[in-house]
């Protein structure tokens, strides 16, 4: 079978919502909750105790860089 690939409209569908009226606007979006874990196999599970004491170990270590470094 001939596959034959379909003109991009994008661009044409974006002309045509503009023209219409709409606006392109800049969405917020929520920040992560801190307790979520970030890598593949852990994504969506809670930080165990010691993660979590871990990780406030490493933000208080760089806070108090930062301000020593000023």
């Amino acid at each position: 079978m001939k596959q034959v690939p379909k003109p991009n409209t994008d661009e044409d569908l974006i002309q045509a919502f503009l023209d219409k009226g709409g606006e392109v606007k800049k969405g917020k979006t929520k920040p992560m909750p801190e307790g979520l874990g970030l890598s593949n196999n852990q994504w969506g599970n809670t930080l165990t105790k010691e993660e979590k004491a871990a990780r406030k170990a490493v933000e208080a270590a760089a806070k108090t860089e930062a301000k020593t470094s000023k």
